[in-house]
């Protein structure tokens, strides 16, 4: 029996599996050892994951996550995971690996990150070759909902927003100048507040200050990013994540202005996650 999660910073999905068949599918928070405690990791482990499992007899854990880019980050998740499976195999990867792996199983392709944060690689024959440094939602996740999210509330603040648009966004999330920086920099998971704004643009995406910020953005991530890997117009381009699903229109634009051939865009690789560890199984 094999437990496999995909993580990103927001939101963890998991997928139980047994004799080739999937067999139990559920949500957790989101975890991120660069910017979570220890205690955080093994409280939200303890309360959201463990109880829903503790039953079977899990034999390998596949755990593919934001930030565990590094082996420091890898070590941080695999001790707080077995404190819990403690009988169990546990495998800790990146979740750049993951979006590979559903996107092109052990084929080649160009994979990018487009959720809560961003990030990207040039995949072949099952191996990550290149990959342009994830810098987090402070530096970088160009084309990302932090990154949407950074333009919203601070065009919100300087007065740079259209005033409908101003308006709007006043009525629906009640903000002062007070509140967004105390989300930002002293609360929990900054990122992912600011990324629960990026929907606000996908609701009023019919406003052209709206639809203009999410090209910009994704432009910001191609320049940033993709245009980087040598050869990237004979590569196919796939796309995992919330953000490149619910705007993939505008990524079809934005893909088609840079050269590149966008052949898969998935809102959530676990699906084939799964598909690809039970095929590893097989062989």
């Amino acid at each position: 029996m094999i437990l496999i999660a995909d993580s990103g910073s927001t939101k963890t999905s998991w997928a139980l599996a047994d004799k080739g068949e999937k067999i139990l599918e559920f949500m957790s928070s989101g975890f991120n050892p660069y910017i979570q405690s220890n205690e955080l990791i093994s409280k939200t482990i303890g309360e959201e994951i463990f109880p829903k499992v503790k039953g079977f007899n899990i034999e390998a854990l596949y755990f593919y996550g934001a930030g565990c880019s590094t082996e420091a980050n890898k070590n941080t998740m695999l001790h707080c995971f077995k404190s819990y499976f403690t009988k169990s195999n546990i495998e800790i990867e990146h979740d750049l690996l993951a979006a590979a792996r559903a996107l092109w199983f052990d084929g080649d392709g160009i994979a990018a990150i487009m959720g809560t944060g961003s990030n990207s690689c040039l995949y072949k024959g099952g191996i990550i070759a290149s990959a342009v440094p994830s810098l987090g939602f402070i530096l970088g996740d160009e084309g990302s909902g932090a990154y949407m999210g950074k333009i919203v509330v601070r065009d919100f603040l300087y007065h740079k927003m259209p005033g409908d648009i101003s308006d709007k966004f006043k009525e629906k999330y009640d903000l002062s100048a007070s509140s967004i920086l105390e989300n930002v920099y002293k609360k929990e998971n900054p990122n992912r507040w600011l990324s629960s704004l990026a929907f606000f643009v996908s609701e009023n995406i019919q406003e052209d200050y709206c639809r203009t910020l999410v090209l910009k953005s994704m432009k910001d991530f191609f320049e940033a990013h993709l245009v980087q890997y040598l050869g990237y117009k004979a590569m196919p381009l796939g796309a995992v994540g919330s953000i490149g699903f619910i705007f993939r229109d505008l990524l079809e634009i934005v893909a088609q202005d840079y050269g590149f051939n966008l052949n898969k865009v998935i809102k959530s690789p676990i699906e084939e996650l799964v598909k690809y560890h039970l095929s590893m199984e097989k062989q």
